[in-house]
């Protein structure tokens, strides 16, 4: 019998303890111990009637029915497949005759003369007289759901069971204790708080029914839910150690930002495609957010919108207008099927021109130390790396290196050529020209009314 399956549930570990005598005489008796599992127990009370009616023994006259060991023996079951069904109950008691529990898993042992025992570990407890309101499906743990901040995490936690929440306070207590110059290295902190992650989600796992614990929704909500607790707790101590220890890098690539913007670069000079230089505005809103976000779970979710909307906005250009450049080397169509770093990257950099965040080199640092949920699947990962990719490469940037802005790519745009765009043909047009016509037709509505 595995112990971590049962051991820690509330039933189990009464009975074992306040009720060892009805423990030992069931395991010499070969009885079924029914053990409901822990999110079912809430709120109900463990008596001697609770615990005589989940033990059961054998009906002395009806073959394959068991009955409970109360006085009166009022209940009769048997098991069904893969549950156990009340066949009948003591008419003053009467509720429902078709009530059924499934079974969740059998546990075997041996009794002291090496006879075979079983624990059924049930999804209920067996009568429905004991069925908590807080079991009940609108009370259930929602797996259904994401985690994505603080609000999310807090409230995915908050819908365990109190012996769970009970180890929040002890983290939060431990999380106090913590002083983080007792720590070399950014690496040597992010271990110890994993560490500590780990151990948590392993103590408030145990204390979950077996359904939950064998859930992989369950398991991953809940590693990151603890670290998204831990790392909201922690946010203020951490980023601003991180912040003074990269003050100068993050200087230095503000003043890079600040010189690129009042020179009104373009992203064709910085190695796009001209007919991909369109403005991406929804990308720069979402990357000047960075600053706000809390947490490398936020942070790390930003970036990853920041190229979406990238991505997005250039595949909305190409999905209207298919054409080529004017030297006939790349197809803009080339875009949307390989959607490469190299093609990505000169966009990326012009929208963090734009948008300017204060503290970037913070940010990827800090995301990539303290960051333990993301994987290759939810592309966390690559979108770090292409930020760290772009910031690489504004380091080494200067201005006066930049070839001259495209004739087509302009940030402003005089009158007459304005009219030429609307007036161009439809076969004729790049996203660049798309976008400049929709800013045309918008102006003119403008005018009009």
């Amino acid at each position: 019998m595995d112990p971590d399956e049962i051991v820690y549930n509330e039933f189990y570990h009464t009975l074992r303890n306040e009720y060892r005598r009805k423990y030992d005489l069931a395991l010499s008796k070969c009885w079924n111990i029914c053990v409901p599992a822990g999110n079912s127990l809430r709120g109900l009370p463990i008596t001697d009637e609770f615990v005589d009616d989940h033990i059961l023994k054998p009906h002395p006259e009806i073959p394959h029915h068991f009955t409970s060991i109360g006085e009166d023996n009022s209940c009769l079951y048997k098991f069904e497949n893969t549950s156990l069904k009340l066949i009948e109950e003591n008419e003053s008691t009467k509720v429902n005759c078709q009530h059924k529990v499934g079974i969740v898993s059998i546990e075997k042992g041996y009794n002291k003369e090496f006879q075979i025992y079983v624990i059924l570990v049930m999804e209920m407890p067996i009568h429905p007289k004991y069925i908590s309101p807080n079991s009940r499906i609108e009370d259930e743990v929602k797996l259904n759901c994401s985690v994505v901040s603080y609000k999310d995490a807090r409230g995915f936690l908050d819908q365990l069971s109190d012996q769970a929440n009970t180890q929040f306070d002890k983290l939060k207590s431990t999380l106090k204790q913590i002083d983080l110059d007792d720590f070399n290295s950014s690496e040597e902190l992010s271990s110890m708080l994993q560490d500590l992650t780990r151990r948590y989600w392993a103590i408030i796992m145990r204390k979950q029914s077996l359904c939950l614990q064998r859930d992989a929704r369950f398991q991953k909500l809940l590693s990151t839910s603890l670290e998204v607790f831990i790392m909201h707790f922690m946010y203020d101590k951490i980023y601003y150690l991180l912040s003074r220890a990269l003050l100068q890098e993050d200087m230095y690539l503000n003043k890079k930002l600040s010189q690129f913007f009042d020179a009104g670069i373009t992203p064709d000079q910085l190695g796009a495609d001209e007919s991909l230089a369109i403005s991406l505005p929804a990308a720069i809103v979402e990357l000047a957010t960075l600053d706000a976000r809390e947490g490398p779970l936020e942070k790390s979710l930003c970036l990853r919108s920041t190229l979406d909307l990238i991505v997005a906005e250039v595949k909305a250009a190409i999905a209207e207008v298919q054409t080529k450049t004017e030297n006939d080397e790349i197809t803009v169509s080339s875009f949307v099927y390989s959607q490469s770093t190299d093609e990505l990257i000169p966009l990326l950099i012009y929208v963090i021109v734009k948008s300017r965040p204060k503290r970037l080199v913070t940010d990827l640092h800090y995301i990539k130390n303290f960051l333990w949920s993301a994987s290759p699947r939810d592309g966390l990962s690559d979108s770090l790396c292409t930020f760290e990719a772009a910031v690489g490469i504004l380091f080494h940037l200067e201005v006066h290196d930049l070839p001259g802005r495209s004739r087509k790519v302009k940030t402003e745009l005089p009158i007459g050529e304005l009219f030429d765009v609307i007036a161009r043909s439809d076969q004729d047009f790049t996203p660049l020209d798309r976008q400049i016509h929709q800013l045309a037709t918008m102006l003119e509505k403008c005018t009009q009314n």
